[in-house]
């Protein structure tokens, strides 16, 4: 099993700190799993949330009325990973 699965989705941070905000906000009602950084996707934070794509659009919400942002939303595609979601 890969860690990343085309039903997931992986939001990035600019920083560890903002991640581990997410985490707990998270953590009591969706499946998340923090995780290193795919090499594919550039960041400057080392950690990224995988989420499952059907919550998605909630956790969004969640991240951005907790003032989160900026943040992106990836999807697993092929051998990388595209962008579908950026919120500043």
């Amino acid at each position: 099993m890969k860690m990343v699965e085309t039903h997931h989705r992986l939001v990035v941070f600019n920083s560890v700190h903002r991640v581990m905000v997410a985490e707990q906000k998270l953590m009591d009602e969706f499946d998340i799993l923090l995780v290193p950084v795919p090499a594919a996707i550039s960041t400057g934070c080392g950690m990224v949330l995988r989420i499952c794509a059907t919550d998605e659009k909630r956790i969004a919400e969640i991240l951005g009325a907790a003032g989160l942002q900026p943040f992106r939303i990836y999807a697993p595609e092929g051998d990388g990973y595209v962008e579908v979601g950026e919120f500043s």
